[in-house]
């Protein structure tokens, strides 16, 4: 059985009453908001994000259709596949692999009995989304991509290129001092700092208010460093840009033109590979465009689903690259 930690609903909004075990022992919790005979909408949040950044969306749709809420693996309320254990040897890279959050969706819908499903992404949730495309196709009606990329967001972190060897810098730092660098990250997160430097930065937008972001930085303090990077390290080593010319369901790309964890030009690559997308570009829109415009998002998505998901018809693509695409 996989390593199941229980510390109540901290950093989730939306309390999970649900859980299973994935095909590695991992348990993964879960909940479903909203009713209706419809596809269900998966939620895939971003890198060890709680449900904060669901605030305003997940309602919203939870209004005409089921709506699924779930934690990755080590994240949220849900397990890891083994006890960490002293400096986070008991888990490795390949534990949190892309594919596994894809493993880990497929094993609720198995036991929910789900058959067709519309997933929305935010940040690395596109990833995810694009992972569960590839593994299970036949279940999906509609993909939406919110400030997300297709492959590793080291890359493009902030446009610099240099990013990849800042990050493997930070990795040996981090597993060089585990205590230390998890005393100081705990301490960083139970302050007011975190948020400030984040507006400062350009990571989150003037637009974000603080108490939507609350449980976010609270959920951050309780992680440990050593298993976020190895996290981050997986994400690193994914890659769906494959898999974006033979996507057979439409498309939702959302950017924000100030984003600078997810760069616009990574959404217009995206939106114009799909062979059926459309994009949605969010002035002044920083990565956390989702809950800094909620009503333009909410709009955008809702009404992306209205006219390919929950009209009853279904518009798929043609094999060839060369299909309608909508901006």
């Amino acid at each position: 059985m996989g390593y199941l930690r229980i510390r109540g609903d901290r950093g989730t909004l939306f309390p999970k009453d649900r859980c299973i075990v994935s095909f590695d022992g991992t348990h993964i919790a879960y909940t479903m908001l909203g009713s209706g005979d419809g596809p269900v909408i998966a939620l895939c949040a971003g890198y060890v994000c709680p449900d904060n950044f669901w605030t305003y969306l997940a309602p919203e749709l939870a209004k005409r259709a089921r709506v699924l809420i779930w934690n990755y693996r080590g994240a949220g309320v849900s397990g890891m596949p083994r006890e960490p254990g002293f400096w986070a040897r008991g888990v490795s890279v390949e534990d949190f692999a892309v594919r596994n959050y894809a493993k880990d969706l497929k094993a609720i819908l198995d036991h929910e009995g789900i058959d067709k499903i519309a997933l929305v992404g935010h940040s690395m949730g596109a990833q995810v989304c694009l992972e569960s495309y590839r593994l299970m196709p036949e279940r999906v009606v509609a993909l939406v991509s919110i400030s997300g990329p297709f492959s590793s967001p080291v890359r493009t972190f902030y446009n610099l290129a240099m990013f990849p060897k800042i990050f493997a810098v930070a990795r040996v730092g981090i597993n060089a001092f585990p205590r230390p660098a998890h005393g100081v990250w705990r301490a960083l997160f139970k302050t007011g700092l975190p948020h400030a430097v984040a507006r400062a930065t350009g990571a989150i937008g003037s637009k974000c208010k603080a108490d939507d972001m609350a449980a976010y930085y609270e959920h951050m303090a309780e992680l440990d460093p050593i298993v976020m990077m190895k996290m981050a390290e997986a994400m690193h080593r994914h890659s769906a840009e494959d898999l974006l010319r033979h996507i057979q369901v439409p498309a939702l790309v959302i950017t924000g033109d100030r984003d600078n964890f997810t760069p616009p030009w990574i959404g217009r690559i995206m939106a114009s590979r799909i062979p059926v997308a459309e994009q949605v570009v969010i002035e002044g829109g920083s990565h956390a465009a989702i809950i800094e415009e909620p009503q333009i998002v909410n709009d955008a998505v809702t009404d992306f689903l209205k006219r390919h998901v929950w009209t009853g018809k279904r518009v798929r693509a043609v094999k060839e690259p060369s299909g309608v695409k909508q901006r």
